[in-house]
């Protein structure tokens, strides 16, 4: 009894939310919660307790579920967890993601304390872990890829859901070069001239007819307002690997 109360009780404290693969909440629905993920319950199991505890997490905190819906990768999970405390020093976060195909659950600190996790936009466990997911993905032909939303799902999946594409160089409608690299570079605000924002370069390799989409490197950087220019034309985002919705970036935070 005592061990169905606890479960109970933590069905309770656990809240959820649904975030799309741009990076923006939706309304919760109770067939779209993170209760009734299959990620979700799995890791409420003896082996994702054992898993969770691995990385220093546990159920026994008060999380806030946030799940990360991948319309264009079928059978993908991913799962965004927020630890709720009163104590603005206190702050521990981390997403879970599962590949269709593969047992193996990736756990990704994204957060602790009020830090973000050391080199959490480059660390060679996230890379791999969101190149398992690229390599799930039906071949496509090369030009095929929407590189703005698959740059958004790797920033949401290591904590940072609400970024802002930078536009590619004027005359440059793709963002690959002849070599075949892809850089999409992305933002924590719209840049202005005075004040300065932090920028994320991701460097793909773009599928060929026999190598999928492969994300390499990604760098962060402090942009100080005297490097910042005026406020750019910022690109339109697409919901689906291939073509594009037209949809807009969110509004800039403040």
């Amino acid at each position: 009894m005592k061990r169905e109360r606890a479960f109970l009780a933590f069905l309770l404290l656990v809240l959820c939310a649904d975030v799309q693969g741009g990076g923006q909440q939706s309304k919760n629905s109770p067939a779209d919660s993170c209760e009734n993920s299959p990620l979700f319950k799995e890791l409420l199991t003896p082996a994702g307790s054992v898993l969770l505890s691995a990385y220093g997490f546990s159920f026994k905190q008060v999380l806030f579920c946030s799940r990360i819906d991948v319309p264009w990768a079928a059978g993908a999970s991913l799962l965004h967890f927020e630890k709720a405390s009163a104590q603005t020093d206190d702050f521990t976060s981390f997403s879970v993601m599962k590949v269709p195909g593969i047992a193996q659950i990736w756990v990704i600190p994204t957060g602790s304390g009020m830090l973000e996790a050391p080199h959490v936009y480059s660390d060679p466990h996230n890379l791999a872990a969101f190149n398992a997911l690229l390599r799930s993905l039906p071949k496509r032909k090369p030009g095929e890829t929407d590189w703005i939303t698959v740059g958004r799902l790797y920033l949401a999946m290591v904590g940072h859901s609400k970024v802002i594409s930078l536009c590619t160089p004027e005359g440059q409608p793709s963002p690959c070069s002849v070599g075949g690299d892809c850089v999409v570079a992305f933002s924590d605000r719209t840049p202005h001239a005075r004040e300065g924002y932090v920028k994320w370069a991701l460097t793909f390799e773009a599928a060929d007819q026999s190598n999928p989409v492969r994300l390499d490197d990604v760098s962060r950087e402090v942009v100080s307002p005297d490097e910042s220019d005026s406020t750019p034309t910022r690109q339109q985002d697409g919901d689906q690997l291939n073509g594009k919705s037209g949809r807009s970036d969110p509004p800039p935070a403040k």
